[in-house]
């Protein structure tokens, strides 16, 4: 009997050598060509007996040989890191998951847009004046539907970014661990007016030391400051175009509200410091070069470095997303990329930058416009006898969200529930709060989107507690509606702070009678206006 290995290898090797002949190539041919084409590149060339390399259970082809498939065959380099089973998409969620001291931007790039992910279909249509609605009343899971189906077209005016714990001068508006969306369409001129007091209007600000998430006074023209919104950080003066660059306007945060980090000011920001010119945009020599820089940048040690890939490497099951320091050190010495892909992804992650950066700086095109899309039917075999199921499922309140928000962030399907501290994330824990509800809860200003986590039903904390010490919980009532607010169980009686305008501020009812926690209220998505 054959084992199961070989006959992987086996179908994985004939998949490969369909998509070569669809270009009418074979290995032996493409091996040659590899050597030839791409002289003095040793690192480039594909041995003629990479089939039987496949069967080696770890193996993995390096970047420039996935280059030389990608090149000599016609076929995207995306498509062919896709067939290998490499996804770029993991430097996004990873970035996303994982505490940061400094504020990072995100991987918000679809590099895979013929991945699949889940999608949703209506049950009825939606009400959305009704208030505390978990979604599982309006949309039910169906069929998985391909990236590119859902994604706009064309260049996103929006950047996705992590906040830090020691640059956080937006707190508590944002808090270390949110992930913040911002719109890059920027006027200076109308979003921030000249003049001592700051406007509400939170801004995305890159300067000398790194990445900022601020209120901006504008005392003069060419000028902004940093202004904190409670945290003691100085309040420095940048100048505009030399010192800082205004990137655009925060207008949603994904906010985590359980296990945040406590906010911190570094002596180098809570002092006055003298700014100093941002550096120009480098010529980068080579990866080794670009490796070094990218860690400069986000102020991490090797050793810092080589823990978080090791948390990486077991949330992806696969031991060669692992980075030793030593190599680490190695890797910045080197003028090409590291050999395999998994500890690129890892570097990218851990330092915070595109992969589609890093590849080029590895010498190597990423949109290349000579190379097409591999045709469905040879990157998933299956789809070459079955009908598509490309076509997105029918939901009104889906295609609302997208109005609304312009723009979903698909590249966080599958952090969210990372992100939020759970197994998996279901259309059940996932409630629409409604329209435009007046919250006395500091957290729930401008939130539209509340997720709970329905393990956690025990509730502790005394409701003469500070706002910020008092968890939210979502009750639901004997009628089936829901609510939320604080709770604390008083002798038989869940007594409840709603937090709602208009509502008592303290409701007594009978616990499992009148109402029933539901779980505990983990992560809030809010607009900022």
């Amino acid at each position: 009997m054959v084992p199961p290995d070989v006959l992987r290898a086996s179908a994985f090797a004939d998949r490969i050598r369909a998509i070569l002949n669809s270009r009418g190539l074979t290995l032996a041919e493409l091996s040659r060509a590899s050597t030839l084409h791409i002289a003095g590149h040793r690192q480039h060339h594909v041995p003629h007996n990479f089939y039987e390399a496949i069967r080696e259970r770890n193996f993995s082809p390096s970047l420039y040989q996935l280059a030389s498939f990608a090149r000599l065959s016609g076929y995207r380099l995306a498509d062919w890191l896709s067939v290998f089973d490499l996804s770029l998409g993991a430097v996004g969620r990873l970035q996303a998951s994982f505490q940061t001291l400094k504020t990072i931007a995100l991987d918000s790039t679809i590099y895979h847009p013929n991945a699949r992910i889940p999608w949703f279909v209506d049950i009825k249509p939606p009400v959305l004046s009704e208030q505390f609605v978990p979604l599982s009343q309006w949309i039910s899971p169906a069929g998985p539907v391909r990236l590119d189906f859902l994604a706009a077209a064309g260049k996103s005016p929006f950047r996705y970014f992590r906040i830090g714990s020691q640059d956080n001068y937006a707190f508590p508006d944002l808090l270390p661990g949110s992930i913040v969306r911002v719109d890059t369409r920027l006027d200076m001129s109308n979003c921030v007016p000249f003049g001592k007091v700051p406007p509400d209007k939170l801004f995305l600000v890159e300067h000398s030391r790194g990445l900022v998430c601020s209120r901006l006074c504008r005392p003069k023209p060419t000028g902004v400051v940093l202004s904190a919104t409670q945290l003691p950080f100085a309040p420095v003066e940048l100048e505009i175009g030399t010192q800082a660059s205004v990137l655009g306007i925060v207008d949603l945060e994904i906010r985590p509200i359980t296990n945040v980090p406590q906010s911190q000011v570094p002596a180098t920001l809570g002092r006055f410091w003298t700014p100093t010119s941002l550096p120009p945009l480098p010529h980068v020599q080579h990866a080794g070069e670009f490796i070094r820089r990218a860690r400069l940048r986000c102020g991490l040690s090797f050793r810092e470095t080589s823990e978080r890939t090791r948390k990486f490497a077991a949330i992806l099951g696969d031991a060669r997303y692992f980075c030793a320091y030593g190599s680490l050190s190695d890797y910045e010495t080197n003028q090409l990329a590291p050999r395999h892909i998994q500890k690129l992804i890892s570097i990218c992650a851990v330092y915070g930058v595109n992969s589609a950066s890093m590849i080029e700086a590895s010498g190597i095109a990423w949109n290349n416009p000579d190379e097409s899309a591999i045709p469905a039917g040879l990157m998933e075999p299956s789809m070459a006898t079955s009908p598509r199921p490309d076509t997105p499922a029918h939901s009104s309140f889906l295609r609302e969200m997208q109005r609304r928000f312009v723009e979903l962030p698909l590249f966080l399907h599958e952090a969210l529930p990372m992100i939020f501290g759970l197994p998996q994330l279901s259309v059940r824990d996932v409630f629409w709060l409604g329209e435009e509800i007046p919250f006395r809860h500091p957290y729930l200003s401008g939130a539209l989107f509340l997720v709970v986590d329905r393990r956690r039903k025990t509730r502790h904390t005394e409701l003469a507690a500070s706002v910020w010490d008092q968890p939210l919980h979502m009750v639901q009532r004997r009628d089936g509606t829901y609510f939320s607010g604080s709770c604390v169980l008083q002798e038989g009686n869940l007594v409840v702070r709603p937090w709602i305008a208009g509502l008592p501020n303290l409701l007594k009812l009978r616990n499992r009678i009148d109402v029933e926690i539901v779980g505990q209220v983990i992560g809030i998505v809010r607009r900022i206006r």
